[in-house]
């Protein structure tokens, strides 16, 4: 009888503990249970509070552009902790739109995987560009810029600039900053009825070959264009007014000065210093002191078919040099006053 009722109390209290260590065990895998209902609960309660705080994705795009950092947009552990699967897959797939938003081209241009015209490939593209920064492959404002330095500078060949209809506006003609910057570049192009003012230069180009400005707005610069040491340079179908100079071509060749508008620029409208085979064509220049001047050194250019009115002398040929010395050549232009005589026809 001793031995049984030992025996029974030995398992009475084996069982006894194993009641205490499975009571245990229960305690500790409800507490993390009850906890986790009640974060499913708050994040249930509060769906709609979270997806009016989540960032907007189309701000992000632009805010990633400004500073270039193009890393994607990524939710922070306590959003992902609060989040349901639902709001997960909502999220992923606004972050997949997101990406395919941010990898667009601009409308228009060519791609980062399309072939130029001259063969030469676009490396990125930068929808709002900041003042002061290096700019290559498609670029697009989407802002105006006041610019308290340089406005933009061309980093790339192949470089496409959309003015998009923005101003590029900087600290004053007397300072000495540019508003868009080409040196030692290829196959340029800058476009997009913008405005240009309140630079040293507006455009400025050095060096290069085939850069192209067309309808762009360019007014309250000290020169509009300045243009030195480049060829194959092509300015047509711009608005330039109010500056010192319009466009101001120095040592360069093959240029191309073509259907545009000059107004009240007050030394000159188009100034070649050192220029050879270069053609003014086709344009309207009124109300400076010289219409179109070209020094000593500028030879075989020619001057046709252009509106060269109400200025103090429309077409100044280095002083009234005879044009068989320089070989430069005027034709058709409508004009009254210039050095030597003869080189208009009178309106």
């Amino acid at each position: 009888m001793k031995k049984t009722d030992r025996r029974g109390n030995e398992n009475m209290n084996e069982i006894l503990k194993f009641s205490v260590v499975f009571a245990l065990l229960f305690i500790l895998i409800q507490l993390p249970l009850s906890d986790w209902e009640v974060v499913s609960s708050s994040t249930l309660n509060d769906s709609d509070l979270s997806q009016t705080n989540q960032p907007d994705p189309q701000r992000n795009i632009i805010t990633s552009q400004n500073t270039g950092n193009y890393n994607s947009n990524e939710q922070s552990g306590d959003q992902i902790e609060s989040t349901q699967v639902q709001d997960t897959e909502l999220t992923l797939e606004e972050e997949n739109q997101t990406t395919d938003d941010r990898d667009t081209t601009p409308s228009g241009l060519p791609t980062s995987d399309q072939s130029l015209p001259n063969g030469g490939q676009l490396l990125s593209t930068d929808l709002i560009p900041a003042c002061g920064q290096i700019v290559q492959g498609n670029v697009k404002l989407g802002s105006n810029l006041i610019c308290d330095g340089d406005g933009l500078i061309v980093g790339e060949n192949n470089t496409v600039i959309d003015m998009n209809g923005f101003s590029l506006k900087g600290p004053g003609m007397e300072s000495n900053k540019v508003g868009i910057m080409v040196g030692g570049q290829n196959n340029v192009t800058i476009t997009g009825n913008g405005i240009i003012s309140g630079f040293q230069s507006g455009v400025y180009i050095s060096g290069s070959t085939n850069i192209n400005v067309n309808e762009i707005n360019v007014n309250d610069n000290k020169v509009a264009f300045y243009i030195t040491g480049s060829q194959n340079s092509q300015i047509s179908d711009n608005m330039v007014s109010k500056n010192t100079i319009g466009v101001a071509l120095h040592s360069s060749k093959n240029a191309e000065i073509n259907y545009n508008q000059f107004s009240k620029n007050r030394l000159s409208g188009i100034t070649l210093i050192n220029t050879q085979n270069s053609l003014i064509y086709g344009n309207n220049i009124l109300n400076t002191s010289n219409g179109i001047f070209l020094d000593t050194q500028s030879s075989t250019n020619k001057v046709d078919f252009n509106n060269v009115f109400n200025n103090i002398l429309d077409i100044n040929n280095a002083n009234n040099l005879p044009v068989n010395i320089n070989n430069n050549y005027y034709s058709n232009n409508n004009c009254q006053t210039s050095l030597p005589s003869g080189l208009c026809i009178g309106r």
